[in-house]
């Protein structure tokens, strides 16, 4: 989007929307206050939620740059307009980008726009290294979803501290599903699920030891089983969401989701899909532990990094260890879900029959759902293409267990084709 400019005495002015959040801009920033220019944001000052919700509290449209920074004031409202690709292998603009990241929590857009609702809380979306409002309630009162929200490109996210007003959100759409009878009840029941999962697993990286968010995993874990096994359809529109998980709590809950597809697929009982899932819900607990500049390097890890990175699955099974709520066969999908049939796997370098049928499945939900998330430095994948590369490596894996997640893939995409 541009933005016009204008002259206004000894300023140049501008739409408040031309500042982009997370951004540095070069220059001073000044509203007009009683007559009176008033500095709010000093040059290389960072530029977020924060700073943008006192501006529109206060009423400010426009805000003004002194005259002599017109061409530094350009080059910031090209470089930041939508049009204009962010660089992302520039290295230390992603590492930034990861760091403030870290401030904000994704939600399901399809959950959102789903619903006629206003919200307490700012809605906001990460797209090409950018954060930018979508919806942001002023003066507490309730912002509107808008209805572009689904088309929107990049990934929706909400501030950590309004994790909370989100959690009151999707119990208030449980609540109004569970009292309706419309077509899409399931549907919409089992993403409301899947949301409050990524709460839970969310608060459980948080504090990993917790016995609390560990029953509270459990729980999800029985509600998700009793879910997709009443109702397959409701499994493949899960399985099918599209997201942009870069997050450990949302990659955790969408393997957790996936490796249960595969279970449902293979015909595996009630207790064992109950099982895999826990162990799939858990199986990057020990990430929590991981420094933030390893996880969230951008780019390829060097080898000492990529050692740290691998102690992930011996520091999750540690975790655990004592905790009598899950079962041996739900450690053992922690501990081998980076094991490969062919012994090239780790920690311990298994191989073969050494592997159980849990740890194989949750090792191709894993890998598949890292192949297909886009990643800030990182097109995706896309599933064929993250299929076939698993197939090409099919030494790693169970091919039997591969080929049916691939003919269940199949199947969720000829019926979403139907629709």
């Amino acid at each position: 989007m541009a933005y016009k400019v204008y002259v206004y005495g000894p300023k140049k002015a501008f739409p408040i929307g031309g500042l982009a959040l997370g951004t540095r801009p070069p220059f001073n920033v000044f509203i007009q206050d009683e007559g009176l220019f008033t500095r709010v944001i000093y040059a290389g000052q960072r530029y977020g939620p924060e700073e943008r919700s006192e501006l529109l509290a206060r009423g400010v449209t426009e805000v003004f740059v002194d005259a002599k920074d017109a061409p530094e004031l350009d080059a910031y409202l090209k470089r930041t307009s939508e049009d204009v690709p962010a660089q992302n292998n520039d290295p230390e603009t992603v590492r930034e980008y990861l760091e403030h990241m870290r401030d904000y929590y994704q939600v399901e857009r399809s959950f959102l726009a789903h619903q006629n609702r206003q919200i307490d809380f700012a809605i906001y979306r990460f797209f090409d290294l950018r954060l930018m409002p979508v919806a942001e309630p002023v003066n507490n009162e309730f912002a509107s979803i808008p209805t572009e929200l689904q088309s929107l490109r990049g990934d929706i996210v909400i501030r950590n501290e309004d994790i909370p007003r989100y959690q009151r959100y999707i119990d208030a759409v449980i609540a109004d599903m569970a009292a309706s009878d419309t077509r899409d009840k399931q549907k919409f029941q089992a993403i409301a699920m899947k949301e409050k999962s990524k709460t839970i697993v969310k608060d459980l990286l948080d504090d990993p030891r917790s016995g609390e968010n560990i029953k509270k995993a459990m729980n999800i874990v029985s509600d998700l089983a009793d879910c997709v096994l009443s109702n397959r359809d409701v499994l493949y529109d899960l399985v099918t969401l599209n997201t942009y998980d870069q997050y450990t709590y949302t990659h955790s809950v969408n393997v957790a989701v996936l490796a249960s597809a595969i279970g449902v697929s293979r015909g595996l009982e009630k207790d064992m899909i109950q099982t895999l899932g826990v162990g799939a819900l858990l199986h990057d607990i020990g990430k929590s532990v991981i420094p933030a500049h390893i996880l969230n390097k951008p780019g390829r890890l060097n080898l000492r990094e990529y050692e740290i990175m691998k102690g992930h699955v011996v520091e999750g099974a540690r975790m655990i260890k004592f905790n009598e709520a899950v079962s041996e066969e739900a450690r053992l999908v922690i501990t081998q879900h980076h094991e490969r049939l062919n012994g090239t796997g780790y920690p311990n370098g298994l191989d073969g029959e050494q592997i159980t049928t849990l740890g194989r499945i949750c090792a191709i939900a894993d890998c598949y759902d890292a192949m297909t998330t886009s990643r800030p430095y990182m097109d995706a994948g896309t599933p064929f293409q993250s299929l076939t590369h698993m197939k090409k490596e099919k030494a790693s894996y169970d091919w039997d267990i591969l080929d049916s997640f691939i003919r269940m893939l199949g199947r969720t995409e000829t019926s979403e084709s139907a629709g």
